[in-house]
């Protein structure tokens, strides 16, 4: 018998690699979908009001919700809500109200809030479960600790393309504003009670994997294929999920994922992204010339400011050339949105531009977290302000101490007290991209 293992074992290892293979080249098949077409997704928090701590009540608001636009995620205090496809940001924003209205009522019966932020400030590796489907088992034995830093929250965007090429042009041309997008997102400057010095921690946590973080650019869509059989023939994907690039293409639905915002604390916020990243679609439809007359990025540029968006926000200075020259992120933005006047006036955007305009002037998430702590003096205040936000829909510009009390004493949660909940993967609905 054991003989007959060695023999076999080949052809078994064989057989199990061309099955992968098969898997990869059908997920590369390219379903067009409608052009510029958009579809959202959200990740919350979900934590007790009182002590702040993770509240793994994700897998019964699901339950209770019996809607596919609201799903579980790794790890059971979070979720996730989905929009379906979408013609446009204010259409986006309807379902995503939509999906938070199924999701609240639940929540007070457990005395617990929904948090949006990259990061929950106060949360533990120790205090949380996973949820458990043959995916994230997957994910786990692979990614051994660093498994357990992926309780962050972001929102993902995607955009309709109508084919493969017009797929990489966009894929290329919205690289160049990745910085923008994470600083205009940033809300996740505390970890473990701790500030960080940092507008976002979370993306530090998908720069730790070589299949994550800062993508490439492409000249076409043999070159992005030719990459992903690579990298499967390598073992270092066995399917398109495990592409965690701050942007990717998803042949599946016909779309290009944004992937690189940090979860903005309220829906306005996310909407007012999105219809920036929509306008920005639409502009680029125009000026399709630009992207080829503007000198490719250096590697080691698109990656500085990246970092420097990560850092300080939207006080970044972000590295505007090859030879070195800055100029102040917030001042780029601000530029880009008077060249985006004529799209946010034709699509009706106007209060998405207001909405960005507040953040600039305002301040992002992340910087109002800092001022509930500075006027508080303690990290409830901060939870408080990201939940009345959530629950008004839009930023509380000038009410950073909102609901805030005295934080009773954290309480020491293991994990081990905390059973993992077997529950099935959830099925594909509108842009939800298979989860991860």
């Amino acid at each position: 018998m054991l003989l007959l293992e060695k023999i076999l074992k080949p052809f078994r290892r064989r057989s199990a690699e061309d099955n992968v293979f098969a898997k990869i080249n059908r997920q590369l098949l390219f379903m067009q979908s409608e052009p510029l077409s958009l579809g959202v997704e959200c990740e919350f928090g979900i934590v007790n009001r009182e002590t702040c701590l993770p509240a793994p009540l994700g897998l019964d608001i699901v339950r209770a919700a019996k809607h596919p636009g609201v799903q579980h995620e790794l790890y059971q205090h979070m979720i996730e809500i989905t929009t379906d496809v979408c013609k446009n940001a204010q259409e986006a924003e309807i379902h995503l109200n939509d999906r938070l209205s199924r999701i609240t009522p639940q929540l007070g019966a457990h005395n617990a809030m929904l948090v949006g932020a990259g990061v929950l400030p106060l949360l533990k590796q120790s205090q949380v479960a996973p949820t458990e489907t043959a995916r994230y088992q997957q994910l786990r034995e692979t990614r051994q600790e660093l498994y357990r830093r992926f309780t962050t929250l972001g929102m993902h965007i995607h955009i309709g393309m109508k084919d493969t090429q017009s797929c990489i042009r966009y894929h290329n041309f919205y690289m160049r504003f990745l910085p923008h997008l994470l600083a205009l997102s940033a809300s996740s400057p505390f970890e473990e009670g701790r500030d960080t010095g940092f507008a976002s921690m979370r993306p530090a946590v998908t720069e730790s994997m070589p299949i994550g973080g800062m993508p490439y650019q492409f000249e076409n869509w043999q070159e992005y294929k030719s990459l992903v059989r690579a990298m499967t023939r390598s073992g270092s994907i066995s399917d398109l999920k495990d592409m965690w690039w701050d942007i990717r293409p998803c042949p599946r639905y016909g779309t290009l994922e944004i992937r690189i915002c940090d979860q903005p604390a309220t829906i306005a916020e996310a909407a007012a992204i999105t219809a920036f990243v929509h306008c920005l679609g639409h502009w680029f439809a125009e000026h399709q010339g630009w992207l080829d007359d503007m000198p490719r990025p250096a590697s080691w540029r698109m990656r500085e400011n990246k970092w420097r968006a990560m850092r300080y926000g939207l006080d970044a200075d972000i590295v505007a050339d090859d030879f070195g020259d800055v100029r102040p992120l917030r001042e780029d933005i601000s530029q880009w949105i008077d060249r985006l006047e004529p799209f946010f006036e034709k699509l009706g955007y106007q209060q998405y531009r207001d909405t960005l305009l507040g953040i600039l002037s305002h301040g992002n998430s992340a910087e109002r977290q800092r001022r509930a702590l500075a006027t508080e003096g303690n990290f409830k205040a901060v939870y408080a302000h990201a939940a009345a936000e959530l629950a008004a829909g839009h930023p509380l510009w000038d009410q950073p101490e909102a609901a805030a009390a005295e934080p009773e004493e954290p309480q020491v949660v293991e994990l081990a007290e905390i059973k993992p909940y077997q529950y099935p993967h959830y099925l594909a609905q509108g842009y939800g991209l298979w989860l991860f």
